[in-house]
């Protein structure tokens, strides 16, 4: 008889509420099945606070590397749903990743198991199918009730802006926090008055002020208020007692949020008290939208947001120089070269002073050499070459497609 070497999965998103579903739970379950049928169980992965829809789950991650390194070749869960609720993935892990790493896979409370011969029915994909449906559906479900609560004008986000804090006595009410309240109406006094962004943030941080995600005991990179603060702070109609309904949406299945147009927000008013009168909101955005222009270049460059300074670690600008003249000729047009800089060094120059730079084109050499060495030590034209013969061999689709083919082939050659 083989010997397994059992691993048990178990998962908790922030939507499940039933009962039987709870971490401890799925132990009792999973660990009472393996001692009744002798299987030696020798890791427990646990995700708590992941949705089924997600791909990458830091232990579902390990229990993948665990299975190709041979260290358990058998996976026991409450119930499908607890490994994936993505029926695309229910399908990849049950027909193809285990049978091939030949792992069996269990589930306890739905009576499935592959047994030594790797074989389980088709309702698995139906069963897909109704988790991938159940989770959509709660989604749904969570974005209209939270919908409902704000168009009532209770508050139901996890983090409150920064000048305000959760009533105690009422989760879904906000109050003025007074202790940082003086700080907002500094901020919109200053700009008012003509100091810019840049200058309010380095009044507020030579003053020591705690930055937003401080004052919350958030990690931060840097303890320096940034102009890009100042300005969510200027336009946000929050400070003014109202509420924006859907200034966002999120993806229920890749769990990314994504900002909606202005234009589409809906704003609900007078729902907290306004730390900020409205025409002093209104005059300070006035002198935004004097001030703001609009970039006279677009350009995608190919490291956008990933570059960061070796000193200080601030990600840094990409800036362009315009030259004119060359050996002493001038130039028919503008000459640019594109490069990285600290910004540090006009901001808060305590911090960094070095003022690095490096060309675009430079640094693109450097990153594409790096890529071309990495892929290289992967063997990627052979591997890739594998995945496809793989895929070929195990997909359901493609071996139908196959099949089909044949048949109209003799379908045609007998007529």
């Amino acid at each position: 008889m083989k010997k397994y070497k059992a691993g048990i999965y178990l998962r908790l998103s922030k939507e499940d509420i039933q009962e039987n579903n709870s971490i401890d739970a799925q132990r009792e379950i999973t660990t009472k099945y393996a001692m009744e049928h002798n299987f030696n169980i020798v890791k427990e992965y646990v995700d708590n606070g992941y949705s089924g829809m997600l791909d990458s789950r830091p232990m579902l991650n390990e229990l993948m590397v665990d299975i190709i390194t041979n260290k358990i070749n058998m996976v026991i869960v409450k119930d499908l749903s607890r490994l994936t609720r993505d029926k695309n993935k229910t399908g990849y892990y049950i027909e193809i990743f285990f049978p091939d790493n030949d792992v069996r896979f269990i589930s306890v409370t739905e009576k499935i198991d592959s047994g030594e011969s790797y074989e389980i029915d088709d309702s698995i994909m139906l069963r897909g199918i109704v988790n991938e449906y159940y989770i959509a559906d709660m989604s749904k479900k969570i974005k209209s009730v939270k919908t409902s609560f704000k168009k009532e004008g209770k508050y139901v986000e996890h983090y409150v802006p920064y000048g305000y804090k959760k009533d105690s006595e009422d989760k879904y009410k906000v109050i003025i926090d007074e202790d940082v309240a003086d700080n907002v109406r500094l901020i919109f006094d200053m700009y008012i008055d003509g100091y810019s962004q840049m200058q309010i943030a380095k009044q507020l941080t030579k003053m020591g002020v705690k930055t937003p995600k401080e004052y919350k005991g958030l990690k931060a990179k840097m303890s320096e208020w940034r102009q890009d603060s100042i300005g969510r702070i200027l336009q946000d109609p929050f400070y003014i007692g109202g509420m924006i309904i859907n200034k966002c949406i999120t993806n229920y299945r890749t769990k990314k949020t994504k900002k909606v147009k202005k234009s589409e927000w809906i704003l609900k008013e007078n729902t907290h008290e306004a730390i900020i009168s409205k025409e002093k909101f209104d005059k300070a955005n006035e002198i935004r939208e004097g001030k703001s222009h609009k970039a006279k270049k677009t350009y995608e460059y190919l490291l956008k947001g990933l570059v960061h300074c070796g000193h200080c670690g601030a990600r840094m600008q990409y800036k362009s120089r315009a030259r004119t003249m060359n050996h002493g000729k001038r130039l028919e047009k503008y000459d640019y070269t594109w490069y990285y800089k600290c910004r540090m060094i006009y901001r808060f120059p305590d911090i960094c002073d070095r003022g690095h730079t490096i060309k675009e084109e430079t640094l693109n050499e450097i990153v594409l050499s790096a890529v071309k060495k990495r892929l290289n030590k992967f063997r990627i034209e052979e591997n890739t070459g594998k995945l496809i013969d793989d895929y070929k061999k195990n997909d359901v689709s493609y071996r139908m497609l196959v099949k089909l083919k044949k048949e109209k082939k003799r379908i045609e050659n007998t007529i």
